[in-house]
């Protein structure tokens, strides 16, 4: 699984995983308390920002997300297994872990798993959350949004989740129009790197760092030309 997952890896988690294990080891992106927000119910950087944090909320798209987070947290019968991500993470540690020990660190800095719903003017409910040291999302935004008025609301939505000083982590997938889930065929945001770095600077983030993969797989999956990941300094609140 480990190898399948280094030499087949289309959505780009191997490329995510290293550039994350190079910020949090560096200390560029450092703190307490981090946010994640995917859409994909495989937390897979989770398991490797539980290394560096020790308060970890999940946002959860989707109520069926949610329940199999809750599972997979409560080891419940029928939850997802993950493993073999685990062992991938591990993999690419200086140190050696069992990867079943490296679930339980994970579940120990999870602290809450909380609904992100975007048919609500807040998205978070009546939830309230403190700002976070780092909010950490993969993809979300592209799948997620229907044009670049909607991107741009929802990113601020997110960076308002982020402490003055903290940090925003942000994936995508430039250049992408669609997506597949199983058989079914979705359209997904098209924009170009230029869009990002706007759109980051109108939330009052100062990027700090970025860095892009090309797209190597000759997928039906999806058609993007680069995964591109940008590192940003909240400077102020707008």
């Amino acid at each position: 699984n480990l190898t399948f997952l280094a030499v087949y890896d289309p959505w780009g988690h191997s490329y995510s995983c290293v550039i994350l294990y190079s910020l949090f080891d560096l200390g560029l992106v450092k703190g307490d308390t981090l946010i994640e927000l995917t859409a994909t119910s495989a937390h897979i950087l989770i398991l490797v920002a539980a290394d560096y944090f020790d308060d970890i909320i999940l946002l959860q798209p989707c109520e069926s997300d949610e329940q199999e987070a809750q599972k997979w947290l409560n080891k419940e019968a029928g939850a997802i297994d993950h493993s073999h991500l685990t062992t991938f993470v591990c993999g690419l540690k200086e140190e050696c872990t069992e990867w079943e020990e490296h679930e339980e660190k994970t579940r120990r800095a999870i602290k809450q798993i909380v609904r992100w719903d975007i048919t609500k003017d807040n998205p978070l409910g009546d939830v309230v959350l403190a700002q976070a040291d780092c909010v950490l999302s993969a993809g979300y935004l592209d799948l997620v949004s229907k044009d670049h008025e909607m991107y741009l609301k929802l990113l601020k939505q997110i960076c308002s989740l982020v402490k003055i000083g903290g940090h925003l982590i942000l994936t995508g997938f430039i250049n992408i129009t669609y997506y597949m889930v199983g058989q079914h065929k979705f359209s997904a945001l098209t924009y170009n790197e230029e869009f990002v770095r706007k759109s980051l600077a109108s939330c009052g983030f100062i990027i700090e760092r970025s860095g892009k993969e090309k797209n190597r797989y000759n997928s039906d999956l999806f058609d993007y030309e680069y995964l591109a990941y940008f590192v940003s300094r909240k400077d102020r609140e707008v």
